[in-house]
């Protein structure tokens, strides 16, 4: 196999056949380990350049916010955090449920969860621009398919991963979501009380200065 050919087969046949084929391509993705971190991150990396085309360049009969106010900043960490909160969360608990997934797997099938999002995202966003507004309802159930296979491979994903049942899978992400919820409370409030103590050094640093300097 040539370079080429490996990396079309990496980066679009794969994840296209773990798409059309969930259980056989994460027990590829897993056992075989076929699922690769440069792909994975490929896949992040381009979920973070859609989602600033698509804030950009989505046409003013579909924007549904102020393209002035845009932010890669915050995109970028909007497509980030959720899926290292999910890896993070969701390996916590399975820990606990005797799961066999690793949380690098689970990131990584996070990452790869992206690849009908992205191709969606950037149709979409082309189609915006060219569509009236009796066409709209087509670009939005284009995004709900792709939402909905975004939510599917992770829930296979994590089906195989862990080697559970659906149901006790289903468990799973209900805790997973109260995991990432608590992890959230807590970041936020390390966040806020590293705030005040900054808050207060400045202005104890400010008070000492202008008494003795």
């Amino acid at each position: 196999m040539t370079k080429g050919q490996q990396i079309l087969e990496d980066y679009i046949k794969f994840p296209l056949y773990i798409l059309t084929h969930p259980i056989q391509g994460y027990r590829q993705f897993k056992e075989e380990k076929k699922g690769k971190t440069s792909v994975g991150l490929f896949y992040l990396a381009m979920m973070i350049l859609a989602s600033i085309f698509e804030y950009k360049y989505t046409g003013p009969v579909v924007a549904m916010y102020d393209q002035t106010k845009f932010s890669s900043i915050s995109i970028i960490v909007y497509t980030i955090v959720p899926v290292v909160v999910l890896a993070v969360a969701n390996w916590s608990i399975t820990t606990l449920l005797d799961g066999k997934g690793k949380m690098k797997e689970i990131f990584l099938m996070g990452c790869y969860s992206f690849f009908p999002v992205v191709f969606t995202t950037f149709l979409c966003v082309i189609l915006s621009n060219v569509v009236t507004e009796n066409e709209v309802g087509f670009l939005n159930l284009l995004y709900i398919v792709a939402t909905f296979l975004q939510g599917y491979l992770i829930f296979m994903g994590l089906v195989v991963l862990h080697e559970y049942g659906i149901g006790k899978t289903l468990a799973t992400v209900f805790l997973t979501v109260i995991a990432t919820m608590v992890i959230m409370f807590i970041a936020l409030l390390i966040f806020d009380l590293s705030q005040q103590i900054y808050g207060f050094l400045y202005s104890l640093y400010y008070e000492i200065s202008m008494r003795f300097f």
